[in-house]
């Protein structure tokens, strides 16, 4: 076969383009900072990329999710300690009440007008909101209770929420798990603050001493909320721990089969640009001498 002229001219140029795209890909992992721009360049990798990837917005997802329910946790623990505050200014007004020194009517009266503020203000804490709804009230879309009667508006659900692989916590607690049992012998606390005002105003001792000890349980549930709140936040704040463990390490790994070595992609973007130089030289060398370089 004769081999002509422009047939050599074609196959160096073909060359050429090879030794060119060389460095060129080099250039191109040098600034993405990608050792593959393309699934073609290592399927395997590309694979492996992928599956790390979907772990890791696993991983954001389930976080995003233990934020949200950590911050309706931690507003549910900041009303439940208001409330336990209150319900100790409600004990002491009760012993002040059942004191024969302070039991004149002006004391009753004023007595009676504050115990019926801290139920009217108890009623505020238990309809606290979160994002617009009630962190008391289950899934109801309204108040937890009625600001007038004070009765119980929402249900009973418990809102599980998946905040790790295989792993829920309650977000919420329900008004008659921290507040008491509208339907209970006792009734909830605002029932019992309704009933103390009632007896400090008719001076009826004997009623303030069994609605003293309703508080004082009352006080105690509320206290049982606030330990399984806690509870709950030191579970998430655990599982925080632990995931940001497992993504270091997922992101580790994803590194390790992406990320170029930046010392090393330079050094292969010079030694590729320095060859495709040397193939021009040697393809300039060996070139016959054009009609103007002849004549020159």
């Amino acid at each position: 076969m004769r081999v002509t002229a422009n047939m050599s001219q074609r196959s160096t140029m073909r060359d050429l383009n090879v030794a060119l795209e060389r460095p060129q890909e080099a250039q191109r992992r040098l600034s993405s900072g990608k050792t593959n721009e393309r699934v073609s360049d290592d399927p395997r990798a590309a694979t492996d990329v992928m599956f790390l990837r979907q772990q890791l917005g696993r991983m954001d997802q389930t976080e995003r999710t233990r934020d949200d329910t950590k911050s309706r946790l931690e507003v549910a623990d900041s009303t439940l300690l208001s409330a336990s505050d209150l319900l100790g200014r409600a004990r002491e007004l009760a012993i002040r009440a059942a004191n024969t020194g302070a039991n004149d009517q002006n004391s009753r009266a004023a007595i009676e007008t504050e115990l019926r503020a801290l139920r009217e203000e108890g009623i505020g804490l238990a309809n606290t909101e979160f994002l617009g709804r009630s962190i008391f009230g289950g899934t109801t879309v309204t108040s937890a209770y009625d600001e007038a009667t004070g009765g119980y508006l929402g249900d009973d659900v418990v809102q599980q929420r998946t905040v790790d692989d295989g792993v829920t916590v309650a977000a919420n607690l329900t008004g008659p798990q921290v507040f008491g049992d509208p339907a209970g012998p006792g009734g909830d606390v605002f029932a019992v603050l309704d009933r103390l005002a009632d007896a400090v105003r008719d001076g009826d001792n004997a009623a303030m001493a069994v609605e003293q000890g309703r508080l004082d349980q009352a006080k105690t549930q509320i206290g049982n909320g606030l330990a399984e709140v806690g509870r709950r936040v030191a579970q998430l704040d655990e599982l925080d721990v632990r995931t940001d463990v497992r993504k270091a390490d997922l992101q580790e790994r994803l590194s390790e089969i992406e990320d170029v070595d930046l010392a090393e992609a330079i050094v292969q973007s010079q030694n590729q640009e320095n060859a495709y130089q040397a193939a021009l030289a040697a393809v300039a060398r060996s070139s016959p001498p054009s009609l103007i370089q002849f004549l020159n």
